[in-house]
């Protein structure tokens, strides 16, 4: 891009901002991204900062200015950093009574700036000089002093290692000084209302400030500063206050989890959160008064936020030390008052508590602790079968669902699920039932019940005789005007308790009947359908008596009113049935499931009209039923013989050719044909053999076309069933040519590896899936080196799936010749290739594996690092060799300054490591030096 005129951005900006054509806006908007990412995009924002026309253009002047320091500061020379950083100061001044946004971007811009600049160390007491010395720029200055300490910890700001560390030891250096700035702050302006900004911000910088770790803590212990935000939250004052000083609390009790390193800030710090207990009891009872429950609950929500902060920071001394100063367990009384709030989403803050206390009891695995919290447990489960109560006034044929108290619920399920150990699910399972059978509970208080029931069904042993032999019976008699939630509870209830149905089968047939009903009911016909999947996977040979009759269901289905899912559901409990049943009933039993969904597809492959998705005329729908039945039907064939389901695939074959032709152009479908030809092939195995050459065919004529990844997918399903046939072996190779030939000017084409990863994924699939198969047929193949090759372009690719697939495709080419035993000719065959491979290609990979080290997230480190370990074992000494170079050719950068000892330090720590878990963390700890 060349450089633009200034007139020409201000029109583009009022089309992205005034003109209300969204094809305009769109155009606006990909013309800024590109002025942003030229380097033209400096001058252009220093112009706009200076012209402040209005809101939007410095705004997008600020917004600009910081992502250039952020991402691409590399491209200003050394000799324009002073006048950079001037130019920033000047337009913080000139800024400062902007809009808010503004100034946080020019605030960001800066800190980033000084933290990548050298020779600026003192930036805190340079902006401190000039911003702090005005009431009408301090607001500058805090936002800037939050910032700063933020930005060291900003992983996409890539400073180093090194250099963070160096920031946190300057900045710590000047901790003292800048929290009695802060200090001085609000006892300059102490009326938190009338200077409710600068409080907020106050607080924010406080809390920013203490995360570094390096500050005064017994100073802080015994300052005003520290009491200013919990007299804030006595205080009746903003929401925004509020939240400002709780995060402020919630940082400082954050780093207070390092007790021993704190003095005796972490015991001040609880004492002054004891003393908001009282604040919370006001804020429950002044819902209803004038002060609004809007503003009560916030002060609630805020307050709970606090105590489960000091529960979590001081977790260890309450299972560790139990009932000593920082380990009270009064702690947990203060939780479950905030449980006992009305409104669950209060209760929802405290989960993360309950799921650590979980862990930390388990681990430490001593009953008489366990003691010690039995009782909170209990009354939590208790708290939360109340909070998921259904409205009293919800009608009778509704069932919720899909809402944000649904979520809540779900997360009930999760969390109880964690900790029924410390109680027991039975003891829990006969209390709520007795509640349930209590005359005078209300159908909420029943359905409650019964969810936290279905919660903790799964802990119950499946032999248990005293309780659910009583409770099952009654549960399932449920009377016909009962309310739908509790009958779909209920049913919720029966697919967890399969596993007890299944030894006590006297009561099948009542469950089936119960469930049966429940299918006619549309309301609950899914959580029905879902019941019977249930018990048809887990109670299957008892369930073959009963086949014909499930057939029934899925043939009225659709009438039913049941969704795709459920009816995939009860299609995978059938076909689960089936496979259980005499080999002579397998074959017409698996044939009826799929003449359901053949017979539909079939008149859709002869319409020429398209299809409205989710209907009867969508094809995915009918490919997802089909795709069940063959994923559900797993049977162990002996060799040689004939297996129950490869005539009814036979059969199917046509009607799924006919889809794919006459939907070649749309990915969807095609995608879900091609699921559903990958589960028909893994359920019969070698007995697919007739179909190869049709479906190999049709697969690389539509891809020529289309270029749809799925057939590649396919492709390497083929090869993984039939790549150790012989017989097999030229026809897949040509396939493997066809595919290679195709895809590969795909990917070399300008940004190509970019734009198709789900390509990149299927086609080294596919590759890697040959190479374990017949790895010399593969090595010796013309494509074998043009696949190499996209693979080491691939090595620095920035997608998750793709970038593990081509590791594993790498990763299985070094490993080969140790999967052939020693002193073969096989071996050594492997090994020669392996090693022609390495002398030509080794630097190379190498340099692309610490590319990437450096370069992508430390998420994606695994795969390479597994390729890094196979190169060691193939040969340590020249791999290192070849570690070293690509380590010392790494660009510098001016930011980034790792040391040549480092290297060296790195290099050698890879050389001596003699165990795969010890390198990641080597790995991990090198990258970090460029982040």
């Amino acid at each position: 891009m060349e450089k633009p005129a200034l007139e020409l951005v201000l029109q583009v900006l009022d089309a992205l901002y005034r003109n209300e054509d969204a094809s305009e806006k769109e155009k606006a908007s990909s013309w800024l991204m590109k002025l942003q990412a030229s380097v033209h995009a400096w001058e252009v924002a220093d112009q706009l900062l200076l012209l402040k026309r209005d809101t939007e253009t410095s705004y997008f002047g600020a917004q600009t200015m910081q992502t250039k320091i952020r991402l691409s500061f590399d491209e200003l020379p050394p000799k324009t950093h002073l006048a950079l950083r001037d130019s920033l100061l000047h337009h913080l001044k000139e800024l400062s009574g902007a809009s808010a946004p503004i100034v946080r971007q020019l605030a960001m811009a800066l800190a980033d700036l000084g933290l990548q600049m050298t020779g600026w160390n003192d930036v805190v007491v340079d902006v401190m000089n000039r911003f702090g010395r005005d009431i009408s720029t301090i607001s500058v200055l805090l936002d800037i002093l939050i910032i700063l300490p933020e930005e060291i910890g900003n992983r996409t700001l890539r400073l180093g290692s090194n250099r963070r560390e160096e920031w946190k030891v300057i900045l710590g250096q000047y901790c003292g000084l800048v929290l009695d700035m802060l200090a001085n702050c609000l006892s300059t302006l102490p009326d938190s209302q009338a200077h409710a900004e600068i409080h907020v911000r106050v607080f924010a910088c406080l809390g920013s400030w203490v995360q570094l770790g390096n500050f005064p803590a017994d100073k802080l212990a015994q300052s005003d500063l520290l009491k200013a935000p919990f007299q804030t939250m006595h205080m009746l004052a903003s929401t925004k206050l509020h939240e400002a000083a709780t995060d402020c609390i919630c940082s400082l009790l954050y780093v207070c989890e390092d007790a021993s390193k704190y003095g005796a800030l972490p015991l001040t710090m609880k004492n002054y959160v004891d003393q908001l207990k009282p604040v919370f009891l006001a804020a429950v009872e002044t819902e209803d008064s004038d002060i609004g429950m809007c503003f009560s609950f916030q002060r609630a929500y805020c307050l709970c936020r606090i105590f489960t902060e000091m529960a979590e920071s001081f977790l260890y001394y309450t299972v560790h030390q139990p009932n000593t100063e920082l380990g009270d367990l009064q702690i947990y009384c203060t939780l479950l008052m905030c449980v006992g709030h009305s409104d669950y989403e209060v209760a929802d803050i405290t989960f993360n508590v309950w799921y650590r206390l979980s862990e930390e009891l388990f681990k430490l695995n001593d009953e008489s602790t366990v003691v010690l919290f039995s009782p909170y447990v209990h009354q939590l489960i208790l708290g939360l079968s109340k909070h998921c109560q259904l409205e009293e006034d919800t009608p009778p044929t509704i069932v919720p669902e899909k809402d944000d108290f649904s979520e809540f619920r779900n997360s009930v399920v999760e969390l109880l699920r964690d900790v029924i150990y410390l109680v027991g699910s039975l003891s829990v399972f006969s209390e709520l039932y007795a509640i349930i059978v209590k005359p005078g509970t209300s159908w909420s208080m029943k359905e409650a019940c019964l969810f936290v029931m279905h919660a903790v069904a799964p802990s119950i042993r499946s032999d248990e005789s005293q309780v659910l032999p009583i409770a099952v019976p009654v549960l399932l008699s449920i009377p016909p005007d009962e309310h739908y939630a509790i009958r779909a509870t209920t049913l919720r209830l029966m697919a967890e308790l399969v596993d007890w149905i299944d030894l006590h089968p006297d009561l099948l047939d009542q469950v089936l009947m119960f469930l049966l009903q429940g299918l006619k009911i549309p309301a609950v016909a899914t959580y029905a359908a879902k019941a019977v999947q249930n018990v048809c996977q887990k109670c299957r040979n008892r369930m073959a008596p009963h086949f014909h009759l499930l057939l029934q269901i899925i043939q009225a289905a659709d009438n039913l009113r049941l969704s795709n899912d459920a009816i995939v559901g009860l299609l995978k409990g059938a076909a689960e049935v089936v496979s259980i049943m005499p080999l002579e009933e397998i074959t017409p039993g698996i044939r009826s499931l799929c003449q359901l969904q053949a017979v539909p597809l079939h008149e859709i492959a002869r319409r020429t009209q398209g299809y409205q998705s989710g209907s009867p005329s969508d094809p995915t729908m009918w490919l997802d039923r089909l795709t069940a039945v063959f994923r559900s039907c797993v049977l162990e064939v002996k060799d040689g013989s004939v297996h129950p389901c490869e005539q009814v695939v036979q059969e199917l074959w046509p009607v799924i050719s006919d889809i794919c032709v006459r939907f070649k152009h749309d990915q969807k479908v095609i995608e879900r044909a091609c699921r559903c030809l990958r589960f028909m092939i893994r359920c019969v195995k070698k007995s697919a053999f007739i179909l190869l050459e049709p479906v190999i065919t049709l697969a690389v004529s539509i891809y020529r076309d289309h270029h749809h990844s799925c057939f590649l997918y396919l492709g390497s399903i083929i090869v993984d069933e039939f790549g150790s046939e012989p017989t097999c072996l030229q026809g897949l190779l040509q396939m493997l040519h066809m595919f290679t030939e195709l895809t590969l000017p795909l990917l070399s084409g300008e940004g190509g590896l970019v734009n198709h990863p789900d390509t990149v994924d299927d086609l080294f699939r596919l590759c890697y899936r040959f190479l374990q198969k017949n790895p010399l047929t593969f090595l010796s193949s013309p494509v074998a080196n043009m696949v190499l090759q996209c693979a080491l372009a691939a090595c620095t690719l920035h997608h998750r799936d793709a970038f593990a697939s081509v590791m594993k495709f790498i990763k299985d080419l070094v490993h080969c010749p140790s999967d052939a035993e020693q002193g073969t000719e096989e071996h050594q065959l492997r090994l020669h290739a392996v090693q022609s491979i390495l002398a030509q290609n080794g630097q190379l990979l190498m340099n692309g594996l610490v590319t990437g080290f450096v370069h992508l997230p430390s998420y994606m480190q695994a795969e390479s690092t597994e390729v890094l370990w196979e190169l060691l074992l193939f040969g340590r000494e020249p791999m290192c060799q070849m570690l070293t170079a690509a380590v010392d050719a790494i660009p510098s950068s001016g930011t980034i300054n790792v040391s040549p000892d480092q290297k060296a330090e790195f290099v050698r720590d890879v050389r001596k490591c003699v165990e795969q878990t010890s390198l990641p963390s080597i790995v991990k700890n090198f990258s970090k030096l460029y982040r």
